[in-house]
């Protein structure tokens, strides 16, 4: 017999949550729109702050007009005018 290349073949085939941290960053016609990747919360949220935590620390994203499109499998998609993204490292 002869073994079959499973090369690129999964034991499932949904999409697993993505686990590191990752950013991009595109403009839209409301200012900015940011994915960040690795999100474990939000601790924080208003329309000048949202303050998300993963697994190395916090994520402070700052700007006027800012909201949480999407939340799904540690990604967090954060729209709006985006003046300052800051990253606060540890528990505190």
């Amino acid at each position: 017999m002869t073994e079959k290349n499973k090369v690129g073949h999964n034991k499932s085939d949904k999409p697993r949550p993505s686990s590191s941290f990752h950013l991009e960053a595109e403009r839209s016609r409301k200012g900015m729109a940011i994915i960040i990747g690795g999100i474990i919360g939000i601790s924080d949220f208003s329309e000048s702050q949202i303050i998300l935590n993963s697994h190395s620390g916090r994520i402070a994203v700052e700007g006027k007009h800012l909201f949480i499109s999407v939340y799904e499998g540690g990604n967090v998609e954060v729209s709006g005018r985006v003046e300052v993204i800051s990253f606060k490292y540890g528990k505190n």
